[in-house]
């Protein structure tokens, strides 16, 4: 065979030779059954055949699997005889690559489309079955539909990490509305003249101390307080600045406060003064473990009482996995007025849009509602794919108890345990009383977290 000159393009006798060479046999894709090649010839011997194999398990093509243009065979292509070919897939994959096992993987694991089954002659037309609906969609279950372990009254979150599963990332969070004393015994307001309550039970000072050891012996990672009283920092400056209270400073934790203007302060400020006797404003704010997170972006705060705060993982991951526990936590504190759910909704609506595209999220805070899944509220959490963690009772006045707080979060972080309902004695006192100093007890669950990994691969 004369050796190749560039420049001159194919002979004509090449072309020939080519054309011969593919209509030589009449199989699979056209490819010759043999081949007059030297190379050919010193890898595989003279005169050396072509053998077509299943695209699957590398058996021989029969020739009508040929004839039919196959490139599986008649065994891969029919799953039912899969006993008879797993053996032999099984040996093939065995000193593959790893992206050819993963191929074959799939396709073994693959669903088989099943056939219709006959109707019956005598049986009535079948009605079809309910149409599930999308995880986006799912109302958010009852307590009683939902049994997750409880939490200890008054014992650390971390001592029961072990409920989640190594390969999700632990999160605990507790919520709390500390009943700021502005709203506490006010003359004209028969909502907080607290009645059942000995004047000792609302004392302030000692209302705190009980407050700060709740929040320290709950060893959160995140901890979502409303009604928090800030305080005033005189600088000299035309506007005060307003700040959260030193007694919130807690070892191990960072503080983040609803983001508001100081006029806004200011103004609201004012407005307690003239209506509560009490010149100081009030507002929700969030504490998160500095030895577990950092704020991932600056936090937002949206309409009324509800503040976004980004967190960023700083611990590696489990399984030494690559990625970054990412997570937006939501503090809400909804107006108590069930009849202005317009203003519920603004404020759901302006966090939704702060979200961004974090898609793992906890809402948590003081709702002023049970969230019945009919209700506007419950309704709204369940379009957006938030399911509610079946906490238990929150709020008592003697005999009656309600379900006022709460904790929502997205399909990717799972429930392991919660608080459970408030004690029978407390209910009958009714709150506050000697074991919660404040008219609402913290509600708090214990939550595991799957992070998108980047592939190994």
């Amino acid at each position: 065979m004369p050796s190749y000159r560039p420049g001159q393009g194919l002979s004509d006798e090449a072309v020939e030779r080519l054309r011969a060479r593919k209509t030589a046999a009449n199989s699979v894709a056209d490819v010759p059954a043999q081949d007059s090649n030297a190379q050919w010839d010193r890898l595989l011997g003279t005169g050396a055949t072509k053998k077509l194999r299943c695209g699957v398990c590398t058996r021989p093509l029969s020739e009508d699997d040929q004839r039919a243009k196959r490139v599986v065979c008649s065994l891969c292509e029919n799953p039912e005889k899969d006993e008879q070919v797993a053996p032999l897939r099984r040996e093939f994959v065995k000193d593959l690559e790893l992206g050819l096992r993963i191929f074959y993987y799939c396709f073994r694991h693959a669903p088989v489309p099943s056939k219709p089954a006959p109707e019956a002659e005598a049986s009535p037309k079948a009605q079809p079955a309910p149409k599930e609906p999308s995880p986006s969609r799912v109302t958010a279950k009852k307590t009683d539909e939902r049994k997750l372990p409880l939490l200890c009254p008054g014992a650390s979150m971390r001592e029961q990490l072990n409920l989640v599963p190594k390969h999700q990332v632990p999160i605990s969070v507790l919520s709390l509305n500390l009943l700021s004393p502005c709203y506490v015994r006010v003359d004209g307001q028969p909502w907080n003249a607290f009645p059942h309550c000995e004047d000792k039970i609302l004392d302030w000072p000692a209302r705190r101390a009980k407050l700060l050891e709740i929040l320290r012996r709950s060893d959160a990672d995140v901890i979502c307080l409303q009604e928090v009283t800030l305080e005033e920092n005189d600088t000299g400056a035309k506007e005060v600045e307003w700040l959260l209270p030193s007694w919130l400073q807690l070892d191990g934790y960072r503080a983040v406060p609803l983001g508001l203007k100081a006029k806004e302060w200011e103004k609201q400020a004012q407005r307690n003064e003239r209506v509560c006797g009490l010149r100081a404003p009030t507002g929700v704010a969030t504490l998160y473990r500095s030895s577990r997170f950092e704020e991932a972006a600056p936090a937002k705060s949206g309409s009324g009482s509800g503040l976004l705060v980004f967190l960023r993982g700083v611990e590696p991951l489990p399984g030494g996995g690559e990625g970054v526990l990412e997570l937006a936590v939501g503090n809400l504190h909804l107006v108590g007025d069930p009849d202005k759910s317009s203003e519920h909704l603004k404020a759901l609506n302006s966090l939704k849009k702060n979200f961004g595209k974090q898609d793992l999220r906890i809402v948590c805070g003081d709702f002023n509602s049970e969230c019945e899944p009919t209700a506007e509220v419950g309704k709204w959490f369940a379009e957006e794919g938030l399911q509610e963690v079946p906490t238990g009772s929150s709020w008592a006045e003697p005999g009656r108890s309600l379900r006022l707080d709460h904790i929502f979060c997205s399909g990717r972080i799972q429930a392991f345990a919660c608080t459970g309902d408030l004690s029978e004695e407390e209910v009958a006192s009714g709150l506050p009383c000697a074991s919660q100093p404040s008219d609402h007890s913290p509600v708090g669950a214990l939550l595991g977290a799957t992070v998108k990994t980047k592939c190994p691969w």
